[in-house]
């Protein structure tokens, strides 16, 4: 009975000193007089800092830390859900406020929110197919699927990988400058996941894993979503770690009235809001001192704004700067907090002393290791390894590929885990232009067909001038690869003479190349081989004219190189490409044998050269001539007119103010200039100057050169269905005006 007694008595105890803890606490937060820590008790009471979710939201943190920060506060415990857990987890690692801002700033937020990787990361003969497509869905088992999320979080993810590479030696976030927790959901049951060990930037991955969008994310045999779904305010779990006072910086919107709900993002976000309003309500009750930025014009989809959003979270710190000074104050009471220097930045190099892939199956170790070029017992830089990341990824073999370190004694083990493409991927695109009309774009990609490191690319092209081809590559890296394309097409253009129509010709033609490839870092291709072409062509007005199939056979050799940074408006970068082809006619059925065996070159070259942060330059030179009096075919001989950019035949030439293949020779020098100005975000105005020479007979063109120029201007818009343009032009070759309208990517 007296044991009993005693641990009665010794649990009343507890109590009464707990409730006199808290007691303390809440005095201190309550703008109480300062107590000397020896009249009250000795242990200091510890600060915890929660961050909520909200998308690009979140960024508000940065803003609210700076204050914290001025305020004097030490955290002793920090915990974030979603965006939350990405400044939460830098700052608990020892980024500073200041840093985080320009970590943030230097993001293209549109490139990384959609994976878009640089287009210097992608194989060259890839490059025509990354901006093709509306809707992408993968062929798994011969069976289409649907997509987890619309993107993988590729580049999300590599860029957390960078930043948080110094918390590989801490496998548990407890270990951290600051003890950390992050918050993910269970997709199975729905559950909140409590994030505290592991690698830290999968983590924060899984934090942030949007629902649709982001695909979810395996972390320590769990499949998670964002924490947001059940728990963006995870207070509860930072009282846990032991905190006794809790700062939170809410950046949530709540619940919307339905004529604020006017887009397709704050709908999923009212529908996911249902589900966390509750423990919303528990968090800010537990919250002692509240920061709440006023959000209302922002959206979690509003990166492009991370400026404003920063400092409206440092405007809402603001508002209780004397609350958090006085509780800092108070705090310093009992002792001084942990003093950090907020000087964290990513590791530049480590030793690697072995390698380890995980998920390889179709795709042999040596591509990957080719891609990575890292090698074991050698000492690596991490700029270098996201490099190698990225050209892995934008191989296309791989939906993902991320790396994380294991301490080891001597260095570091790196873990490359992959996770291979589906077997196939059906694209689809639509597009209209004034030249080629409506059509509809049909792709079926596959990888790895009977051969390890193949890519085969069908394309079906439906509409007024319809297409179809196929391509077989055997990519071997850096080694000579081989390929096999065959096309068939019908097309459709008019004769002009004098600016009038004068004959409308319809032309069927079947292709089978092959050839054979050398290519460089993604942007330099050579290739040779050989062209085999049946080819009919038709008069609408002309029933004399033949329309009997005739063969030739082309031998090429082809040097291309290219380094846009985007198909579509781009700012920076070349494409050079230069060929020369020796054409041979196989079987004649037109009249007077009129075509011969014929040598022709033709040459490309375009430069983007930025002059402000807004405004580009962008010249372009073509140069094409045939040998001597050869006569080849008219597929191959230089058109000029149209504004198409992806031509059917290689010898069109788009020339401002003239019309689709108004003009055709033998001989061109043809220069175009033009002035792009980026008016707002995506929005684009371009002048343009063209002007050259086109002749049948070059002696004729040296003697009595007959200058053409065309002018015009451009409105464009950069759309989610690809550039929108309408241009207005002119020439010397006629007194009046045409337009060219396109709609849609290209291809």
């Amino acid at each position: 009975m007296r044991d009993l007694n005693r641990n009665s008595d010794f649990a009343i105890s507890n109590f009464l000193v707990s409730i006199f803890r808290w007691q303390v606490v809440l005095l201190l937060v309550c703008y109480f007089p300062l107590i000397k820590a020896q009249d009250v008790k000795s242990e200091r009471p510890k600060l915890g800092l929660v961050l909520s979710g909200g998308g690009a939201k979140g960024f508000a943190h940065i803003g609210a830390i700076r204050v914290f920060e001025e305020a004097g506060l030490k955290f002793d415990y920090i915990g974030g859900t979603s965006m939350g857990s990405i400044i939460g987890g830098l700052y608990a690692l020892g980024y500073h406020p200041d840093t985080m801002v320009k970590i943030i700033g230097r993001q293209n937020w549109n490139a990384l929110m959609a994976d878009r990787i640089p287009r210097r990361f992608i194989p060259i003969e890839e490059k025509i197919n990354a901006d093709r497509f509306v809707a992408t869905f993968p062929i798994k088992r011969r069976k289409l699927q649907m997509r987890m999320g619309m993107y993988n979080g590729q580049l999300i993810e590599s860029l957390l990988a960078h930043y948080t590479s110094q918390s590989y030696k801490h496998y548990y976030f407890k270990d951290f400058p600051v003890p950390f927790v992050c918050i993910g959901a269970d997709l199975e049951n729905g559950s909140s996941v409590l994030l505290d060990r592991g690698v830290l930037h999968k983590a924060l991955r899984a934090s942030m894993s949007i629902p649709s969008y982001f695909t979810p994310v395996r972390f320590n045999d769990r499949f998670l979503v964002d924490g947001g779904v059940v728990n963006n305010y995870p207070v509860a779990d930072v009282k846990a770690m032991g905190a006794d006072v809790i700062v939170g910086v809410d950046v949530q919107s709540g619940l919307r009235h339905p004529e604020q709900l006017n887009s397709l993002v704050k709908i999923m976000n009212q529908v996911v809001a249902f589900y966390r309003m509750e423990a919303n309500k528990l968090g800010v009750e537990q919250t002692d001192i509240y920061v709440k930025p006023d959000l209302g014009d922002f959206d979690v989809m509003s990166f492009s704004d991370n400026d404003s959003i920063i400092k409206l979270g440092e405007a809402a710190a603001r508002k209780v700067l004397p609350q958090l000074k006085h509780l800092a104050d108070s705090l310093d009471q009992f002792g001084p907090g942990k003093t950090r220097k907020l000087d964290a930045k990513p590791i530049d190099s480590v030793f690697v002393t072995s390698i380890q892939y995980r998920g390889l199956q179709n795709v042999s170790s040596d591509f990957l290791e080719g891609a990575l070029r890292v090698e074991a017992r050698t000492w690596l830089k991490i700029t270098d390894l996201s490099l190698g990341i990225l050209e892995a990824y934008g191989s296309g073999f791989f939906e993902s590929v991320h790396y994380h370190f294991l301490p080891d004694i001597e260095g570091v083990v790196l873990v490359v885990e992959v996770v291979e493409a589906s077997s196939g991927l059906l694209g689809a695109g639509i597009h209209y232009d004034s030249d080629y009309k409506v059509a509809l774009l049909l792709n079926a990609t596959f990888k790895n067909v009977v051969i390890k490191g193949t890519k085969l690319f069908v394309d079906l092209n439906l509409g007024e001038n319809p297409r179809i081809s196929g391509f077989y590559l055997i990519d071997r890296g850096r080694k000579p690869g081989f390929g096999l394309r065959l096309t068939s097409f019908g097309l459709d253009f008019n004769q002009y003479s004098e600016n009038n129509v004068v004959d409308v010709f319809s032309t069927n033609q079947n292709k089978i190349e092959l050839f054979t490839q050398i290519s460089r870092k993604n942007t330099l291709q050579f290739r040779t081989g050989f062209e085999f072409e049946y080819i009919k062509m038709v008069s609408n007005l002309d029933p004399g004219f033949t329309n009997s199939y005739n063969s030739f056979l082309t031998a090429f050799v082809n040097w291309h190189a290219d380094t846009y940074d985007r198909s579509s408006f781009p700012t920076r970068g070349i494409q050079f490409n230069l060929k020369g082809k020796f054409i041979v006619p196989v079987k004649q059925n037109w009249e007077d044998d009129i075509f011969s065996n014929a040598w022709m070159f033709q040459m490309r070259f375009a430069k983007n050269s930025p002059v402000s942060r807004r405004s580009t330059i962008r010249t372009t030179i073509n140069a094409g001539f045939t040998i001597k009096d050869n006569l080849p075919p008219p597929q191959h001989w230089f058109v000029l007119g149209g504004q198409s950019y992806n031509n059917y035949y290689d010898g069109f030439i788009p020339f401002t103010g003239l019309r689709f293949i108004e003009q055709a020779g033998l001989y061109n020098l043809v220069g175009s200039f033009a002035w792009q100005y980026q008016l707002h975000r995506k929005f684009y105005l371009t002048l343009k100057w063209d002007l050259g020479y086109l002749s049948d007979d070059i002696e004729e063109m040296m003697r009595d050169p007959q200058l053409i120029s065309g002018f015009g201007i451009t409105a464009g818009y950069d759309s989610f269905i690809g550039p929108v343009e309408f241009s207005l032009m002119g020439s010397n070759q006629s007194s009046g005006m045409i337009n060219f309208l396109n709609i849609g990517y290209w291809f």
